[in-house]
């Protein structure tokens, strides 16, 4: 049977599959490239010779009838080992720069022993596409026109078990950049499973929403719920969809707080404010499962700080900007009580006096507490200012914040339990439970 007749029974069986980009390994079988790319017409196809085979690219094109293509390229080596087939490989795919990986197919069905290892290892890692012709044999005799072409088993079809769960580990330890990646390969490599898919955009979500790229959780988040859930995570959907509704809220709080015309009155109202403050709760907590106290404690800080601007807000004062006079005002006893309050932490009285430009300096975390203080605040009630005072000193050692040293797990404690307190008196201020709180802002576990 002559090539002709074999090439069109080949195309046959192959059908309208097409490829974009073919690499082959130069051997002494002219016939299989010839019908690779007979069949499959790629529009780039690129040779890995040896000195031994220099003119395979030659000879496959004479067995196509026509001259060889401007489009094909070659690399020439020895290839007495797998490192150098990655090496010219990479090659390959640095001048493909512009292809997507999963457009590029690798062809295992000749070359070298190292050449046909590397090439496998590399389609494996790298994403590519591989493919062999698969052949009849009769009395160890080839038999022409009966050449098919084969799609090699991925492993993860068998071993997808194994990375899923380690994404699911991964996942658990709020390591959800690692989670996505995997949750991502897996969705890719094992179509059949469409949960892979709903995993990885769960845990990117959750990954934009711990840096607080709102914006981006919200439509990956959206993304999700969009489709009919695995059920993994069905069961799990009303607090996804509450969750959602936070994030949205959230992005429409702090577009509020930008605005001079609403930031009071956003900051004033608690429902508001609940969003990001059992967002900041939430992640610090997930980053003192991590043992990152130094991160964690910054978080707690910001929660404390939150509160505390919150409950000003409630009294006409903006922290940023505050303005005293108008305060001062309204409660007469306002500098005396405050001066007390100085007193008892042993500081040199001041009171509540404007800098030189006649304007009031922004209210700190500690100075914040102490006007409410002094304001009689119910948020501090029965709060010991001296805690928060001492705490916030240990806290403000740290590298992430003015000092240079980490945080020791003790003193996270020590700091940790007087933010407790706080959060415990500002739901009861609030009149809001924090048990249904806190359950809404944890991430789901796998």
């Amino acid at each position: 049977m002559d090539f002709s007749e074999q090439l069109q029974r080949f195309r046959e069986r192959v059908g309208n599959r097409r490829a974009e980009a073919l690499i082959l390994a130069g051997s002494r079988q002219e016939d299989t490239a010839a019908l690779l790319i007979g069949a499959l017409q790629p529009n780039r196809v690129a040779f890995l010779l040896t000195p031994e085979t220099y003119d395979f690219l030659r000879k496959v094109a004479i067995k196509l009838g026509r001259e060889p293509d401007q489009r094909w390229i070659s690399r020439t080596a020895h290839y007495t080992d797998v490192t150098q087939v990655y090496r010219e490989l990479r090659a390959v795919i640095e001048e493909w720069s512009d292809l997507d990986r999963d457009q590029i197919l690798v062809d295992l069905t000749a070359g070298t022993k190292p050449m046909t290892v590397g090439l496998a290892k590399a389609a494996y890692v790298l994403g590519l596409g591989a493919i062999y012709i698969e052949s009849d044999y009769e009395q160890n005799q080839f038999v022409p026109g009966s050449q098919r072409l084969i799609d090699p088993s991925d492993p993860y079809e068998v071993f997808g078990d194994l990375e899923a769960a380690q994404a699911r580990r991964l996942f658990n330890a709020h390591d959800y950049v690692n989670s996505e990646r995997i949750y991502r390969d897996l969705a890719q490599r094992v179509k059949e499973n469409k949960g892979y898919e709903q995993l990885a955009l769960l845990a990117r979500a959750y990954a934009q929403w711990d840096t607080f790229d709102l914006a981006a959780a919200a439509e990956t988040m959206a993304q999700l719920l969009a489709q009919s859930l695995i059920t993994e995570l069905r069961v799990q959907q009303r607090l996804l969809e509450a969750q959602r509704d936070a994030i949205n809220h959230l992005l429409s709080t702090m577009q509020a707080m930008n605005n001079s015309h609403t930031a009071l009155s956003t900051l004033a109202n608690s429902d508001a404010i609940l969003p990001l403050l059992g967002s900041l709760h939430a992640n610090a907590l997930r980053r003192e499962a991590q043992r990152r106290y130094d991160t964690a404690a910054l978080l707690h800080y910001r929660s404390l700080e939150l509160m505390s601007q919150h409950r000003l807000a409630t009294h006409g004062v903006l922290a940023e900007r505050p303005d005293l006079d108008r305060l001062k005002q309204r409660q007469p006893q306002l500098e005396n009580e405050y001066r007390a309050v100085e007193r008892s932490l042993g500081f040199r009285e001041r009171g509540l006096q404007p800098n030189r430009d006649g304007q009031y300096n922004p209210i700190t975390l500690l100075n914040g507490y102490m006007l409410l203080k002094a304001l009689r605040d119910p948020l501090v009630r029965s709060i010991n200012l001296a805690d928060i005072q001492n705490r916030v000193s240990v806290r403000n050692k740290s590298i992430l914040a003015h000092g240079f040293r980490q945080i020791t797990e003790t003193e996270y404690r020590d700091f940790v339990s007087v933010v407790e307190q706080v959060l415990d008196q500002f739901f009861i201020t609030t009149k809001h439970r924090r048990e249904d709180w806190e359950e809404q802002y944890q991430f789901v576990k796998l």
